[in-house]
């Protein structure tokens, strides 16, 4: 029984009546309050007795020990089968405010978990289930599947790493280093590598659902929806920052990048239309050293222009499946990743060239990703809310020059805005 509803009700009642009997007394109407009075009485009653109750079962529900004598308590922090049952015995916890033992060791487990205690109203989810979400999300995501993942330790809120601080291989390689052709006895210059810091902290992505009672009941279905809904959700909300995040308190996307060329469209090109010209141009800018890599990232509306870009007779676009029996289509034997994150049509954005070899992100283990619980009386709905801790940023933060050329080259490529796009 949900002791916490039933009393709810009973004292929006008693407010209710309590303000109709003063209304009367105002009135004159003292008979009519004295009715409502006995009225009350009765429901300070029930209030009461309700009261009891809750009481004693929350007494019952919660041994000596002060754990739950029917769960065995397992050594590795994981004595939940499934999402749903965890999130079962969170609803169960907010109704009673007896929290299950399993939810109190799963919580114990987390290395200085302030960010997920009973006290807060919410409780750390156990370590598999927030993993499977993320991992999911990042072995799934055509984009997110990519990029160069690392994950930090539990106590770690920020990356720190040293990188080659390389923007001209004209005349040196790794920032400075040389060699030379030397005669018999002679010397050389020294030459020493360039490095730069670099810091990332860690970012907060939340999300909420809601569920009803009934709903919850079942806990095979919340395992396989709830764990789907965040997968889906926090997977197009990191490919979105991935591609066009600003930084703050977000990833920073390949659009905000420093090391991002744009290319200028042709000159007569109509509006938010793509050409051939426009992907050889492209393909150009690119770090040869990474085209391996290299994937087309691409708004859908653009698809249908796809099949048109040839180079005399041979076609530049080829579809997926057919002969080739390929995943992807592809452009200059490249993947196409369609994604409705990218600009839209016509704009600086809806077709990008990128080497996701070269996009680090950053997540945190699973320990201390949290789900909260509210209970919301009135709509009988319970609301949960999931944290993840991550951030991302370009590795490469300029384009590279390279020897005898005025072009310089880069792992992120964009095709500039043709005017008068369509929004």
């Amino acid at each position: 029984m949900d002791y916490a509803k039933v009393l709810n009700e009973l004292r929006q009642k008693k407010t209710e009546k309590l303000a109709a009997a003063e209304a009367l007394l105002k009135e004159g109407k003292v008979e009519d309050a004295a009715a409502l009075d006995k009225e009350l009485e009765a429901l300070c009653a029930q209030i009461s007795t309700t009261e009891n109750l809750m009481r004693r079962s929350q007494e019952n529900a919660q041994p000596m020990d002060g754990g739950n004598p029917q769960v065995e308590v397992t050594p590795n922090g994981k004595p939940f089968a499934s999402l749903g049952e965890q999130l079962q015995a969170i609803v169960t916890a907010a109704k009673t405010h007896t929290a299950d033992k399993r939810l109190l060791q799963v919580n114990n487990a987390v290395k200085g978990a302030s960010e997920g205690v009973d006290a807060d109203g919410g409780y750390a989810l156990q370590e598999d289930f927030a993993g499977k979400i993320l991992e999911t999300a990042v072995s799934t995501g055509d984009i997110l599947s990519r990029v160069d993942s690392y994950t930090v330790g539990s106590n770690s809120n920020a990356a720190r790493w040293l990188m080659i601080d390389e923007t001209d291989v004209s005349a040196s390689v790794f920032g400075g280093v040389q060699m030379y052709w030397a005669a018999e006895g002679a010397t050389v210059t020294a030459s020493k590598p360039k490095f730069k810091e670099l810091k990332l902290d860690l970012e907060k992505m939340m999300g909420f659902a809601y569920a009803t009672d009934e709903l919850l009941q079942d806990a095979a279905f919340m395992s396989s929806f709830f764990g789907t809904a965040f997968t889906v959700a926090s997977s197009r909300l990191l490919e979105d920052s991935i591609i066009s995040g600003d930084g703050e308190g977000k990833p920073k996307g390949i659009l905000n990048s420093g090391a991002l060329i744009a290319v200028d469209a042709e000159a007569s090109q109509a509006a938010g239309t793509l050409n051939t010209q426009n992907i050889l141009k492209m393909w150009s800018r690119a770090l040869f050293t990474g085209r391996r890599n290299a994937v087309w990232l691409i708004h859908p509306d653009l698809e249908d222009q796809l099949p048109q870009l040839v180079l005399g007779d041979k076609p530049v676009w080829m579809p997926e499946g057919g002969i080739s029996g390929a995943q992807y289509q592809t452009i200059l034997g490249r993947p196409v990743l369609f994604n409705d994150n990218c600009q839209a049509m016509g704009a600086k954005g809806d077709v990008i060239l990128a080497d996701l070899k070269q996009y680090m992100l950053l997540r945190k283990g699973t320990a201390k990703q949290d789900w909260s619980i509210h209970v919301e009386f009135l709509t009988d709905q319970y609301c949960f809310r999931m944290v993840l801790r991550c951030n991302g940023t370009p590795k490469v933060t300029a384009p590279v020059k390279l020897k005898n050329s005025t072009r310089t080259r880069s792992p992120f490529v964009t095709l500039a805005a043709r005017s008068g796009s369509e929004g």
